[in-house]
């Protein structure tokens, strides 16, 4: 297993609020953070931060896993603790009030990927030929898209795209999102990733004849020559190599 993570402040922003992070336990087994901070709300690096380091000090804190519904609980309390922690943060120092996060967490063992997430990072699955993506965002535009209020072409300019209705640290409840996959590569990225490259372009990089991490660092270099509005985080897994 091989693992590629890098975050940029992108080209306009003061403040990289993006936290990411990984381990691989062994050759089979591997668990992987990433966080992006809340733009336009209190110490949206803090929140990150917070909640990234809390999933890599606790990740390893269970019992052992019977079964898949083991892995989806774990991931729930996991996310639920982080929430809990950035809220009393948050009580806790007006500087910190209102501060915010999205979270995406990756559990790699052998030939399954869990995946659980809250906001709108995502997770793709990565083949030859196309990105799949895992993950659902948690947006305001995306849920005015599935009651059919909205088209997707709509959606893709929507001046509110970017609102999320749910974030850790933002509200008491959180609906947390879980997955499993078979696939060899998957991607895990913020939105300043997606935001400044197309599905094709991302596809396109990474089937060039690199390594992993060249692969990750020409996502990054294009990414910041198409956009880089915002702080731009990768981190692309290959299973088994």
């Amino acid at each position: 297993m091989i693992i590629s993570a890098l975050s940029d402040i992108g080209n306009f922003r003061d403040i990289n609020q993006d936290c990411i992070n990984y381990k691989i336990i062994n050759e089979h087994e591997a668990y992987a953070v990433l966080c992006d901070g809340m733009g336009g709300h209190n110490a949206g690096e803090v929140a990150a931060k917070l909640t990234c380091d809390y999933m890599m000090d606790h990740f390893e804190d269970h019992e052992p896993f019977t079964c898949q519904e083991d892995i989806r609980h774990w991931f729930y309390r996991l996310i639920k603790n982080a929430n809990r922690l950035v809220n009393e943060k948050g009580a806790d120092n007006s500087a910190y009030r209102d501060m915010g996060t999205t979270v995406i967490l990756a559990y790699i063992v052998d030939e399954c990927i869990y995946i659980s997430h809250v906001g709108d990072s995502r997770a793709y699955i990565v083949t030859s030929e196309s990105l799949e993506q895992i993950t659902t965002d948690d947006t305001l535009v995306n849920a005015l898209l599935e009651k059919g209020y909205i088209n997707k072409e709509q959606a893709k300019n929507h001046p509110q795209r970017n609102i999320l209705v749910q974030a850790v640290g933002v509200t008491d409840l959180l609906n947390v999102s879980f997955a499993v996959v078979h696939a060899d590569t998957i991607l895990l990225c913020s939105d300043g990733l997606y935001n400044s490259l197309s599905d094709n372009q991302i596809v396109e990089i990474l089937k060039l004849d690199l390594t992993i991490q060249q692969k990750n660092e020409k996502l990054m270099e294009t990414a910041k020559q198409f956009g880089g509005l915002d702080n731009i985080s990768t981190i692309l897994i290959e299973r088994g190599a």
